[in-house]
């Protein structure tokens, strides 16, 4: 088995609630508020985000790829000839972080709580 997935999805908004109800009227699609600026789409067949959180908020959707290794996944996509785009941080789930491949598209990994 590998250790990366792909198995999630960040979308922008500049208005997380109005995108939430959008969503949840047009395709019946749930949610999880993790403070304010970020809610999760849930019941949607894979899990999917809504950040509006300046300064954090991507400019475009990103793909997530999930590990239960941040670090060794930072250093594979350093290696491959990636850039990070900042940090390794925390968020209320887990840990995460953003790169850029070679060709400029920009992706997030994360690492889910345990």
């Amino acid at each position: 088995m590998t250790n990366y997935v792909i198995d999630y999805f960040e979308l922008p908004s500049s208005d997380v609630d109005a995108s939430q109800r959008f969503f949840a009227a047009a395709f019946g699609f749930g949610r999880t508020d993790y403070g304010p600026g970020y809610s999760e789409i849930t019941g949607a067949g894979v899990l999917g985000g809504l950040n509006g959180i300046e300064g954090d908020k991507p400019a475009a959707p990103l793909i997530g790829i999930r590990t239960a290794d941040i670090e060794g996944a930072a250093s594979a996509v350093r290696a491959a000839g990636g850039a990070l785009v900042g940090e390794i941080v925390d968020y209320p789930g887990g840990r995460r972080f953003t790169f850029r491949e070679p060709g400029g598209s920009e992706l997030l990994v994360y690492c889910p709580s345990e």
